[in-house]
């Protein structure tokens, strides 16, 4: 069930919860097996096409187009046929996806997915490619499944405002994942991507009556410890997950980035020299002249892996009674951005904090 949002108190930990609400009805696996109906349908407030555009405006507004954005959709009125697109007796569709109906909502769907595991793989680009779905629902469509790694701005002249304030040289060749790599990588790191694209519509979505954007005091967040219990068979299927209240549908990226590390580390230096789990760490490594801890985290960036996984690591250190010295691992999925790499040094120079930053493709 969609979280009721107070609009007054629209902060990262409410939006958050939207789009774990959104993840929760249409995991990839649902995307697959849906109908066209519950695709798009007029009376159905709850089809897929309603929860992109409608329930989760606030974590990026696609209004403003009209209702073929979604590829096909079903004619409110079965005898407005607009132009230049295919048609039978209840729905019109985008002529490039086929002859019927059957046919074009197999093809769109068949896009649709293909979005989505881009943008959980992170091949942002390859979506450039997808066409003829229109740009601005498509690249909803993959900020909903990119865990976070995409501005949720999608409108175009939006869009260009913002390349061209940061420089980017915009023509015909300009693709929506250049702007979204840009975007990226003049984020500060202290703002997460909400906070950046309420930043960024206030100096130049003016004149956007669609706008709409609320903020609160950025404290809400969660930022407590998760702390597993010991387990060395590693779950790395999906799962529902519930934590400090908020519900995740989980690819199991912990396990699978933590049974992948192990692998490494076990190669390199032996597997009796690798633990999982012991005391509470993801993973110790045992080596004559140090003991590694690594604190493993599926943040987004670089930089929010070691903002949560210091203190752990500090604590970790802190209890391992051993003389030996310590050497302290910071590891995500993601490698670190510009931005990253400046807070990477400015904690290692100013905190005096010496740790590594590593991480693991998944």
């Amino acid at each position: 069930m969609i979280p009721k949002l107070n609009n007054s108190s629209m902060d990262t930990t409410s939006l958050q919860n939207l789009l774990d609400a959104f993840l929760e009805k249409w995991h990839i696996d649902i995307v697959r097996n849906m109908s066209l109906e519950e695709y798009v349908d007029i009376e159905n407030p709850d089809t897929f096409c309603q929860w992109v555009e409608t329930k989760t405006k606030r974590l990026g507004s696609i209004n403003g187009m009209p209702s073929i954005k979604f590829g096909i959709y079903k004619r409110n009125d079965p005898n407005n046929k607009p132009k230049n697109y295919k048609h039978d007796q209840e729905y019109s569709w985008i002529k490039g996806y086929g002859q019927d109906r059957f046919i074009a909502f197999k093809n769109i769907k068949s896009d649709i997915i293909r979005i989505i595991e881009y943008a959980q793989k992170g091949n942002f680009e390859k979506i450039n490619e997808i066409k003829p779905l229109p740009d601005i629902y498509k690249w909803k469509v993959a900020f909903l499944y990119s865990n976070e790694k995409l501005i949720p701005i999608f409108k175009r002249e939006i869009l260009f405002k913002i390349a061209a304030h940061f420089g980017l040289s915009l023509d015909k060749q300009t693709s929506i994942s250049d702007i979204q790599d840009l975007m990226i990588a003049n984020k500060p790191t202290m703002m997460d991507v909400y906070q950046f694209m309420k930043e960024l519509y206030e100096r130049f979505g003016k004149g956007d009556n669609d706008i709409e954007i609320h903020t609160t005091s950025q404290h809400n967040q969660n930022s407590g410890l998760r702390i597993r219990k010991a387990s060395i068979h590693l779950n790395t299927q999906t799962q529902n997950r519930i934590f400090l209240k908020k519900s995740y549908i989980a690819e199991q990226k912990h396990g699978i980035i933590q049974e992948k590390l192990k692998s490494q580390l076990i190669s390199q230096y032996g597997s009796d020299n690798v633990f999982l789990e012991k005391n509470f760490v993801d993973i110790t490594l045992n080596q004559p002249d140090y003991i590694g801890i690594y604190e493993i985290k599926t943040d987004s960036y670089a930089s929010k892996c070691i903002k949560n996984a210091l203190g752990q690591l500090l604590l970790y250190s802190h209890n391992n009674t051993s003389s030996i010295p310590k050497k302290l691992f910071v590891v995500g999925q993601y490698p670190p951005t510009k931005q990253d790499n400046a807070f990477i040094t400015y904690v290692k120079h100013n905190l005096n904090i010496d740790f590594i930053y590593l991480h693991i493709d998944i």
